[in-house]
């Protein structure tokens, strides 16, 4: 360990969908081109995608970012989805990750939950 500081702090962001299109919400490829867009939008590093279309709807797709992670969770027949996002530290804010990904392909109603983790005073390594 080198002795850099951490902070062991961030931000988290959990949104409640409502009122989507249900054929937007089980839409498995656009859902997740839209997700990984909006990542990179707000520079976070994607590391891995994991994907899963249930049957006979919905969808399931996680980020892990290098900053932590990014999940979608849809129910197309109930018009409903959940989104959480962390990212660790004070550079990048997962807020805008989803204001991102929903302006590109899920219209709707949302509850927006913004939580702060954490400690702002820095961590040392190797303690």
């Amino acid at each position: 360990m080198s002795g850099k500081s951490h902070l062991a702090y961030g931000h988290h962001v959990l949104v409640d969908i409502s009122d989507a299109e249900p054929s937007v919400l089980n839409n498995l490829e656009s859902l997740e081109h839209s997700l990984v867009s909006a990542a990179a939008d707000e520079g976070v590093t994607v590391l891995a995608t994991l994907k899963k279309a249930f049957q006979p709807s919905g969808v399931t797709i996680l980020l892990l970012i290098s900053e932590s992670h990014v999940s979608l969770h849809t129910y197309p027949d109930q018009g409903r989805a959940f989104f959480d996002a962390f990212t660790c530290g004070v550079d990048y804010e997962p807020a805008n990750i989803f204001r991102s990904f929903a302006s590109k392909s899920l219209k709707g109603t949302y509850r927006i939950i913004r939580v702060e983790r954490g400690s702002a005073s820095p961590v040392q390594e190797g303690r």
